[in-house]
C-alpha cells in the first residue's frame, strides 16, 4: 500500500486500540423473538449455532454444541451492571445476544481503562475458564442487554468433543 501525504490513514498501534485482523468469524443472525421471558432456545437460531460461533468452540462437534446449548442460561443485563470483575474467579463463559459491555483493565489498583466495546455475536470469560486463572479484566454492561451464560465445566467437557 502506498501511503502519500493526502492520506490520512495510519498503520499505528496501540496497546488498547483494536487492530483489524485479516480472520473474520461467521456471521449469524441474531434475531429474538419477543416475549417476555423466553426460554432460552426460543432464538431464531438455535443456541447450539450461535455457541459454535465462539472461536474457542469452533471445532467441537454438533453434539457436543447441543449438550453445551442445554446447560445454558438466558440473562437480562442492566446498563452499569458488572458481568464479571477483574481478579475474580472465572467460572463461566458468555455470549452477548444483544446490547453493549465495556472491556476495562484496571492497573495497579488505578482507575480501569477501557480497553474494547463488545456486542452481539461477541463472547467473553474463555480465557479464565481454558487456564484456570482470575479474570482478567472487568466486563460492564453499558446498555440494556441479552447474555448467555455458559458453565465453565461444560464449556471445558465440550471441548473434549472436538472430532
Amino acid at each position: 500500500m502506498n501511503v502519500t501525504g493526502n492520506d490520512t490513514r495510519r498503520n499505528t498501534r496501540s496497546w488498547n486500540r483494536e487492530v483489524p485482523s485479516g480472520f473474520s468469524r461467521p456471521h449469524v443472525a441474531l434475531a429474538l423473538m419477543p416475549t417476555t421471558n423466553p426460554p432460552a432456545n426460543s432464538f431464531s437460531q438455535p443456541v447450539s449455532v450461535l455457541l459454535g460461533t465462539i472461536p474457542s468452540l469452533r471445532f467441537v462437534t454438533l453434539a457436543g454444541l447441543h449438550a453445551l446449548a442445554d446447560t445454558t442460561q438466558r440473562e437480562s443485563t442492566e446498563a452499569g451492571q458488572s458481568i464479571i470483575r477483574q481478579g475474580e474467579r472465572a467460572d463461566d463463559v458468555f455470549f452477548i445476544l444483544e446490547g453493549t459491555f465495556d472491556v476495562m483493565i484496571s492497573h495497579f489498583g488505578e482507575e480501569p481503562d477501557p480497553i474494547r466495546t463488545l456486542r452481539a455475536g461477541d463472547s467473553f470469560g474463555e480465557l479464565g475458564v481454558l487456564y484456570d486463572v482470575p479474570r482478567t479484566a472487568t466486563v460492564r454492561c453499558t446498555t440494556t442487554g441479552q447474555l448467555l451464560r455458559i458453565p465453565g465445566e461444560a464449556f471445558l467437557e465440550a471441548l473434549e468433543t472436538w472430532s
